[in-house]
């Protein structure tokens, strides 16, 4: 179900868990401003006439400079996720302050100001997460995901509105605006669980100088200074054109509603009412259709269809002879379109305009297209009706405002051509930069092409290559002709490259360019890939030389298993037999010719390679099989890797097969061998998917053996863990806190000793390997991303680095197990520091230590300090601990424990008795 919906909003797989988490955080912002929006605007327009709203504008155009001035301080300070948790709580406070001042002190000026302040949250809080979206996403994933992350305000907004109307009458106008604030809590609680690197460092981290951006580059001149670039202006220039005609036909429509009602729970029905209409037409919109618009109809073309469909109506309604009435509707009806064209076309492709800009000048962009432009408009549209007011009197008609709206479109039109020569401009800057991504989107534009074309002629490698792959990107119909005769090209790199592709793309017509590119350059290191074009593009069936090396036989061979024909295949099963029967490098060439043309007829070459009794040739069969992916020889590798003892190997197999080998069909874990699940579960933490990291969870219940391995290989593979896992991963920290403690009592005892030396130094290293263990743990349980640069800081080793990560550890994990990790950090940071108190360590002594760790092993220390345990007895003969170890059985699967036990015993014991 879920890749169906994916499918339909035209979102990746890998991309999902981003996009919901963003829409979460986008849903609940939109149910606060949703109730901050409806209530100010009924308190005001029941408070107040129409007549006062151009003292709203011009008092929210003051507000918003002054508030520009603050975000952009902040903007400088804090990185992109921390910024918008600043808006967010200052906007919700400032919210409970007004609700406050409203309730208490019954100020007639309230919802004046409070309609003003409406505007400055909304543009706040569409700031800091806008700009935080720009830095998460590249221009290719902006164009499909932002139209999809922004649909979040639509239901929010729809909700809010509807609630509005149900329980303004029951609760009256003012009382919602708790509404507001709890959206605005459930917002930031969403958006403190919400990671990405992109967003978690400082904000210099996330772009460049200003210097940088990819404006015309002698700008030094106003639009340097204030915009930066070129682009930036002409999207201001576009912004003060829309803001202006949106705030003018806002004007009109809530003169009109004001003439029609005039209680306060009523005024807040109706605006409920109609703007959820809206947004219901807006949710269909831009979750269904708006990403493919944009794609389709390209960035310039979707900005276009708003200011063109006003256009229309405005002209429909200067049309003479229409009744008063039909004007009214037909209003109505623009009013409508206007909110659902800019929220489900208009805002997603704005925001796209951005991505060619570093991180630094898309945040710049926001702020100065957005912050700058609002205030002006609502300035210029405020100002313009008090004028009209003060000569005129009474409220502007519906007609003179269609008139001004035809002009001010015409106007925003011309900006929109302005905007794709600028964009075009700054695509091209970046190509020339080189670090760009999302230029896939743009190469059917002429300039871009030209700039392509001519980068096949600059003899760079790189510039070559670069340009080629975004020529068969874009579909250009003579890419053969540009990139055949570069098979000539006197750089290696190109006609390897050149070469790759021929083959890929399967031209025939190459071959006698080939045949030319192997007579002149004989001695190209490439050699064997053009012997294995040559013999895969031939248009008649060659047959082997005699005399070729290995390479080029191998090379040769390989080109005819790439043909169709029958009688190629037999060619090379005939040659690959006489191969598998040969020496051992011919093996090794077999095994190559398989491994890069694998066919179902090469199985039963491969299974006798795999039972060959030369450990080089079947270790290199076992890597083939995973590489080609045949599950049907899994089992007989499986058998040779147990009985051949060859964990590498299969660990290398494993890798190779991917996530599906860890099915349980494929590799139930009642058939893996014992000596082969350590192979098993560190080629699963070395593997993506969900397969793998459900046989890593399914292994904790076999025993406490591989569980540190297991805890490694999830940490490894970044593994979302269930609850069950969950509980199992912090059953294993417990017990691995009680282990790594009883290992560091035992170290500082025999520091305190002094005595046996090489044990102390076992436990002290096998300390270090439990805190990573666990560290590990926490980081699958707690906050991934805190936890792992806690690690990262540890691991610095720098006094104040390590004290920093120790202060952060204490902030993201319960204290129940910082307060014993904090113990055991400080004790292996500083040997000297005391980890129990004294009557508890003069409890130990030098024999039940060793004791324990020969018996019991109750610290379930490795197999190499029970050696060292047990080799300690030579130093420090006790009575009775010859008898306890000849009497201990001998562990079958431990090999070292083993050979070291017997030595001490024949060392101890003139006829030692073991007891098997």
């Amino acid at each position: 179900m879920n890749s169906k919906i994916n499918l339909l909003l035209n979102i990746k797989p890998a991309e999902a868990k981003l996009v919901r988490q963003l829409f979460l955080v986008q849903f609940f912002l939109g149910v606060a401003t949703a109730f901050l929006f409806t209530c100010t605007l009924a308190m005001f327009l029941h408070s107040f006439e129409v007549r006062e709203i151009p003292r709203v504008y011009i008092l929210s155009a003051g507000l918003l400079l002054v508030a520009n001035a603050f975000y952009a301080k902040l903007e400088a300070k804090l990185p992109a996720k921390r910024l918008l948790q600043t808006i967010i709580l200052f906007s919700a406070f400032s919210i409970l302050l007004t609700w406050a001042g409203g309730s208490f002190l019954a100020a007639k000026w309230l919802p004046l100001v409070l309609s003003s302040w409406n505007m400055v949250v909304y543009m706040l809080v569409g700031y800091a997460f806008w700009g935080m979206a720009a830095i998460i996403f590249n221009v290719r994933e902006s164009k499909r995901l932002f139209s999809v992350v922004g649909a979040g305000d639509i239901p929010a907004k729809l909700m809010g509105y509807t609630a509005v109307s149900v329980l303004a009458p029951l609760l009256g106008v003012e009382n919602l605006l708790w509404f507001s604030i709890g959206g605005f809590v459930l917002a930031y609680y969403f958006l403190k669980r919400f990671e990405h690197h992109a967003i978690s460092g400082h904000p210099e981290s996330h772009g460049h100088d200003a210097s940088h951006g990819h404006g015309h580059p002698a700008e030094t001149s106003f639009l340097k200074k204030y915009f930066q670039n070129r682009l930036i202006f002409a999207i201001t220039l576009f912004s003060l054109a829309a803001f202006t005609v949106y705030s003018l036909i806002d004007y009109t429509l809530l003169a009109e509603v004001k003439s029609k009602f005039t209680s306060s729970p009523d005024l807040a029905t109706f605006i409920g009412v109609f703007f959820a209409v809206g947004r219901v037409l807006a949710l269909l919109v831009k979750l269904l259709f708006s990403s493919r618009v944009i794609s389709r109809l390209g960035l310039s073309n979707s900005l276009l269809i708003a200011p063109a469909v006003l256009l229309v109506i405005s002209g429909f309604m200067l049309i003479p002879g229409e009744s008063e009435k039909t004007i009214l509707y037909t209003f109505g009806v623009m009013v409508l379109l206007s909110e659902v064209l800019k929220s489900a076309v208009q805002e997603p492709a704005f925001f796209v305009l951005f991505q060619p800009l570093d991180p630094h000048s898309r945040l710049k962009g926001h702020l100065v297209s957005k912050g700058y432009t609002m205030p002006l408009a609502l300035l210029a549209t405020g100002l313009f009706l008090a004028i009209y007011k003060h000569y005129n009197g009474g409220s502007i008609s519906i007609t003179l405002v269609c008139q001004i709206l035809v002009s001010l479109i015409v106007l925003w039109v011309a900006t929109v051509y302005l905007i794709k020569k600028e964009y075009v401009h700054s695509l091209v800057q970046a190509l020339k930069k080189g670090y760009f991504t999302g230029t896939e989107l743009f190469l059917n534009d002429e300039p871009v092409r030209k700039l392509l074309l001519e980068k096949l002629g600059s003899g760079k490698a790189k510039e070559v290559i670069l340009a080629l792959e975004l020529l068969e990107r874009s579909g250009y119909r003579h890419l053969e002709k540009q990139m055949l005769p570069l098979l000539q090209s006197p750089s290696a790199t190109i006609r390897k490259y050149v070469l790759s592709k021929v083959v890929d793309l399967r031209w025939p017509q190459a071959f006698p360019l080939i045949e030319q590119a192997l007579g002149r350059y004989p001695e190209d290191k490439a050699k064997p890939e053009f012997i294995r074009a040559a013999y895969f593009l031939n248009p008649v069936l060659p047959d082997l030389q005699a005399a070729q090396s290995p390479h080029m036989k191998t090379a040769a061979l390989t080109g005819l298993a790439l043909r169709a024909e029958a009688a190629a295949l037999q060619l090379v099963l005939q040659h690959l037999q006489e191969l598998v029967q040969g020496s051992e490098s011919e093996q090794a060439m077999a095994l190559e010719v398989i491994s890069r043309t694998y066919r179902k007829e090469f199985r039963p070459l491969l299974k006798d390679l795999l039972l060959d009794r030369k450990a080089a040739v079947y270790k290199r069969a076992m890597e083939v099989v995973g590489k080609v992916k045949d599950f049907g020889l899994f089992p007989t590798v499986l058998e040779v890797a147990h009985t051949k003892d060859a964990p590498y190997a299969l660990q290398a197999a494993f890798v190779h097969l991917g996530d599906e080998a860890f099915t349980a069909q494929n590799l139930p874990l009642q058939h893996i061998p014992a000596g082969l699940q350590l192979a098993a579960i560190k080629a699963a933490g070395k593997v993506r998917g969900e397969h793998s990291t459900h046989f890593l969870t399914r292994q904790f219940a076999t025993g406490l053996a591989r569980q540190g391995a297991l805890v490694e290989a999830l940490w490894n593979k970044n593994a979302e863990l269930g609850s069950e896992a969950k509980q199992q991963v912090e059953a294993f920290l417990k017990t691995k806190l009680g282990q790594g403690r009883q290992k560091a009592l035992y170290s500082q005892f025999l520091s305190q000793q002094n005595t046996l030396p090489l044990l102390k130094e076992a436990l002290d290293a096998e300390g270090k390997q439990d805190l990573q263990r666990m560290m590990e743990s926490l980081a699958l349980l707690f906050d991934r991303a805190q936890v792992n640069r806690v690690m990262e800081m540890l691991a610095i080793g720098s006094p104040e680095k390590v004290a920093n990560a120790i202060e952060m550890l204490e902030q993201v994990v319960p204290k129940k197990y910082f307060l014993p990790l904090e113990a055991l950090l400080d004790v292996t940071l500083d040997p000297e520091k005391q980890l129990a108190r004294p009557a508890e360590l003069q409890r130990l002594d030098t024999a039940s230590i060793l004791k324990d760790l020969i018996t019991a092993n109750s610290a379930s220390c490795s197999s190499w300090t029970r050696s060292v345990a047990c080799y300690s007895l030579l130093q420090t003969p006790f009575s009775g601990l010859t008898d306890v170890l000849a009497a201990q059985p001998v562990p079958v699967q431990d090999a070292l424990y083993s050979e070291t036990r017997g030595f001490v015993l024949s060392q101890l014991t003139k006829s030692a008795y073991v007891i098997d």
